[in-house]
């Protein structure tokens, strides 16, 4: 951050000062705005940032992924459609078995091998993984993204290592924290979480020890 701008709040890394990052990884000066297409390196860099913003987010985050998520059936059509910002579709297969799957941007019915559904089926539940915007990314995906595209797109333009000033070591520390941010919000647990659960602790030592029994007896 320039020294004249230290005293302002911090706020999240925009898509131009991820940008910005990829060009000076290179030793180009950075750029006022996206939307000048005669920069060459701008526009590649962009590309590129969004490249791996959407190769990360294919994983499935606690911030993208939604269960069990209604898709319903269109009036007119009679067909379920999937919008284009949905990049994994799964329904439950508990309760569908294998009877819906995707094909392109609609829901297929195997059993009845059909697009049509009617009356007595309007709705399939999903479990879903959403694209999002860069500014609905979590600043720690964001930085993780910046440095894998920063240390590729150095390497696609100059093809020199000696150049890189991002490393692979400046990449396994990003995803080292976000990889930390992410279980912190997930508080995942494999022995209470699943469909329709919520994680609860399983072993509070306290409570153990205020409950130990002495012979036959309870010890209060």
């Amino acid at each position: 951050m320039p020294f004249y701008l230290q005293g302002q709040q911090p706020t999240k890394t925009t898509l131009l000062q991820a940008v910005n990052v990829l060009l000076t990884n290179i030793g180009e000066q950075p750029v006022d705005s996206l939307n000048n297409e005669q920069v060459l390196d701008a526009r590649v860099a962009e590309e590129t940032l969004m490249e791996y913003a959407k190769e990360g987010q294919q994983r499935g985050w606690s911030w993208n992924t939604e269960l069990a998520y209604p898709f319903e059936r269109d009036s007119t059509t009679k067909e379920i459609s999937i919008p284009g910002n949905v990049v994994r579709w799964a329904p439950d297969p508990y309760r569908y078995g294998r009877r819906y799957i995707q094909r392109g941007s609609r829901v297929y019915d195997t059993l009845n091998r059909s697009y049509k559904f009617d009356d007595t089926n309007t709705e399939v539940l999903a479990d879903v993984v959403w694209f999002l915007s860069w500014d609905e990314c979590p600043e720690a995906f964001n930085r993780w993204t910046t440095v894998r595209a920063a240390r590729v797109f150095s390497d696609r333009t100059l093809t020199n290592d000696a150049l890189f000033k991002y490393t692979m070591q400046d990449e396994l520390a990003a995803k080292a924290e976000l990889d930390r941010i992410e279980h912190e919000t997930q508080q995942s647990n494999f022995l209470t979480d699943g469909g329709g659960m919520s994680p609860f602790p399983t072993y509070v030592p306290a409570t153990g020890l205020a409950n130990r029994r002495v012979g036959s007896y309870w010890r209060i």
